[in-house]
């Protein structure tokens, strides 16, 4: 196996941990909020206090610090209030903090704060424990001139349109896209249809056309940006910043949006507030998603659904056909 595919398997596996962790905090969450009503009332206020903070600190950006502080003042104290009540009621302080194989780097992989990104040490003994069971190292990142049009099959998809005459046409427009950047038609890119189509592919031909081109791209997947919600509304620390690095960043890359689990008064709004703010700056943003517009909706909200089917902003390409892992 070579160290890509390594890297690969790896990252599979941290996003398994990651929805196995926010599945369970759902459950321990729902438990509570049925069985203590006090602990349910001060968890809604905190799940309000970050949006609503956010959004008095952006009407009233000379405030903002100040706005910001109190937040994180009130944020301890209704932390510190849940924790006591659960332990008054026999749980335990932690139980509705998440359980972590490793705390370095919260089963992710990567330690946080690192820039580049750096791996953790258990993310670096999972790779070699991989590699060692086929051998040898090597490979290299998704580019477009690594693009293989006589993988993709050349059969019917649409009128007098087939897979691959599809599948090379957006992948032109990939290219365009980075070729134009910063002055694209269009800020953002949706690349979607089922899984197995090349999406993450031209995302990271996308990546590395930008990198080439002297680019700094935030690239995260579904389950890393979920992290990122989820920290600023439970406020850990120094997660204010790594939002407002998604938030401020030239290009955001956001890989199969929509395949990690919806948590209730998180995802929906610090997903809007991400959209909403780079939309109205203009900033450069590429998604991947194997949903449709109506799954959208349905899985998250019309808010988060009408803010990506805004074709002032939004370039969408959608990919058809066969799965390519399997022709």
């Amino acid at each position: 196996m070579t160290r890509a595919e390594a890297i690969a398997r790896a990252n599979e596996y941290y996003a398994r941990r990651q929805s196995e962790i926010n599945d369970e905090l759902s459950r321990r969450e729902r438990e509570i909020r049925d069985a203590l009503p006090e602990v349910r009332q001060l968890m809604d206020e905190r799940a309000e206090l970050p949006v609503k903070s956010m959004r008095l600190a952006m009407a009233d950006r000379p405030n903002a610090a100040a706005v910001a502080a109190e937040m994180r003042r009130r944020g301890l104290e209704l932390n510190a209030a849940i924790r006591k009540a659960l332990a008054e009621k026999g749980y335990g302080e932690d139980y509705l903090s998440p359980r972590y194989e490793c705390a370095a780097c919260r089963d992710t992989g990567y330690l946080s704060g690192q820039v580049p990104a750096r791996m953790c040490a258990c993310m670096e003994r999972r790779i070699s424990a991989l590699m060692s069971e086929r051998g040898q190292e090597g490979a290299f990142g998704a580019s477009f001139h690594m693009f293989d049009e006589s993988r993709v099959p050349d059969e019917p998809v649409l009128e007098g349109l087939t897979q691959r005459a599809l599948t090379v046409r957006i992948r032109q427009a990939c290219e365009d896209y980075v070729n134009s950047y910063p002055g694209t038609i269009l800020p953002g890119l949706i690349l979607s249809g089922q899984p197995g189509l090349g999406k993450t592919f031209l995302m990271g031909c996308i990546r590395t056309g930008l990198e080439e081109k002297g680019v700094c791209a935030v690239s995260l997947g579904s389950y890393k940006l979920l992290q990122r919600l989820r920290a600023v509304h439970f406020h850990e620390e120094g997660a204010e910043e790594a939002f407002d690095e998604l938030i401020r960043c030239p290009v955001l890359l956001i890989d199969d949006l929509g395949s990690e689990p919806v948590l209730k008064n998180v995802s929906e709004e610090y997903l809007c507030v991400l959209l909403d703010e780079r939309m109205r700056a203009g900033r450069h943003t590429v998604i991947t998603t194997n949903l449709t517009p109506p799954q959208m909706k349905e899985i998250y909200s019309e808010r988060v659904a009408s803010r990506l089917s805004d074709v002032r902003f939004w370039d969408h390409l959608r990919l058809l056909g066969k799965d390519l892992r399997r022709t």
